[in-house]
């Protein structure tokens, strides 16, 4: 990743440049964002032009080898204010394969590696690297998908912290920077945040720290303390509507419209065009639930709860949490604020025509049923009970 392919961003991206460029760069920051506006792709650009050797050559005055090497005997013109891309460290962070770069995220066990068993986070090294060259917006969700951990959550343990400590306790192996990227900090737990601590608050020299977070309120206060804090801003809605209408290959209107709905997000924009077909389902069931409902067809609701009620238990919990986003859409259209709903385009009429034939007083009534429904279902309800319920009680109350 180089400054130059990131979207938006010119002010901050300037100013990372500059921290590299002008030898101030901190020995801890932390990137503050909401998932999928770019503090990855920054973190990553940044890292590869501190380590790229042709910048190095270049600030020192020692140039000669990096003209000749790289880029000819009369080259047109040198990187200055970005990465070369064609030295070898360029090529390795690029690849997250520098044997200086680091970098940690929350784990659990996973059948897919060593069947289930507790292995250092290393081992996890392939699957990550995959996952950022595949998407660098990607979300928490996301890296837990990409590991296969079910209903479990990651975290960041003494184990990884350990492992962090020893590897920076060498020299680098190519003699310069050593840099540590670290994924979702608010899932370190206590133990591990104040062994590392000390690393982080007294480094070795030309050691950083880089740490991205989504939820800085469960940061421990000590490391905070401790980083630069940096605010990543969502990325402005036409350049982010730009981006979309090359990648997906859509007209300028219908870009618009997803840059909209994903609130200056990249990685919620693909998020919401690949939308998984399990969610499409949940969204057309629930508003086909929301029509026999309003139009008083009980006897068709019997056998879409029968339907739900065969689903697995994940399955039918999603199902309830995809219906209390579509509820929300629902109640901002109700009330004529279209503005922040936030809609999938695709569903943009169908919500519409539903909104105006509900009142804003149901809103509450639905919310209450769908979250009952999401309570019974962990507590193992039978499922033919909790969706015979639910059906009933939006038809009751249409």
């Amino acid at each position: 990743m180089i400054f130059s392919e990131i979207p938006g961003h010119k002010e901050l991206v300037n100013m990372m440049r500059n921290m590299v460029q002008q030898d101030r760069m901190p020995h801890a920051i932390l990137f503050s964002e909401q998932s999928g506006y770019g503090a990855l792709p920054i973190a990553l650009a940044t890292i590869q032009f501190l380590f790229c050797k042709t910048r190095k050559a270049l600030a020192s005055g020692d140039d000669t080898w990096v003209v000749k090497g790289l880029f000819g005997d009369e080259p047109q013109s040198l990187p200055t204010d970005d990465s070369c891309q064609v030295c070898s460290s360029c090529i390795k962070i690029r690849n997250l394969t520098h044997p200086d770069f680091y970098f940690i995220f929350p784990i659990n066990t996973t059948q897919i590696i060593e069947k289930g068993k507790k292995v250092s986070i290393d081992a996890y090294y392939e699957l990550f690297r995959n996952l950022v060259k595949e998407n660098p917006y990607f979300s928490e969700k996301d890296l837990y998908k990409a590991m296969e951990l079910d209903n479990k959550l990651g975290f960041i343990g003494v184990n990884e912290a350990n492992w962090l400590i020893d590897k920076l306790s060498f020299s680098s192996y190519e003699g310069g920077a050593k840099v540590v990227l670290v994924m979702f900090p608010e899932r370190m737990n206590l133990d591990a945040a104040n062994k590392l601590l000390k690393s982080i608050e007294e480094p070795t020299a030309d050691t950083y720290f880089l740490m991205i977070t989504h939820d800085p309120g469960k940061i421990i206060q000590t490391i905070k303390s401790r980083c630069r804090q940096i605010e990543v801003p969502p990325i402005d809605k036409d350049t982010l509507a730009a981006i979309i209408a090359d990648k997906y290959h859509i007209d300028s209107t219908e870009a618009q419209l997803w840059a909209e709905c994903s609130q200056g997000s990249l990685g919620r924009a693909v998020e919401l065009i690949n939308e998984e077909e399990e969610e499409k389902e949940d969204i057309e069931s629930f508003l086909q639930i929301l029509r026999f409902a309003i139009d008083k067809e009980l006897t068709s609701l019997i056998p879409m709860a029968a339907d739900l009620a065969k689903r697995g238990k994940e399955s039918q919990k999603n199902f309830c949490v995809n219906a209390l986003k579509i509820l929300r859409q629902l109640y901002m259209l109700n009330l004529g604020k279209k503005d922040i709903a936030y809609i999938n385009p695709s569903y943009v009429q169908s919500l519409e025509d539903i909104a105006k034939q509900l009142n804003t007083e149901v809103f509450k009534q639905y919310y209450d049923i769908l979250n009952n429904a999401i309570e019974c279902i962990q507590r193992n309800v039978n499922a033919k009970f909790v969706f015979s319920d639910l059906c009933n009680a939006i038809y009751q109350n249409s």
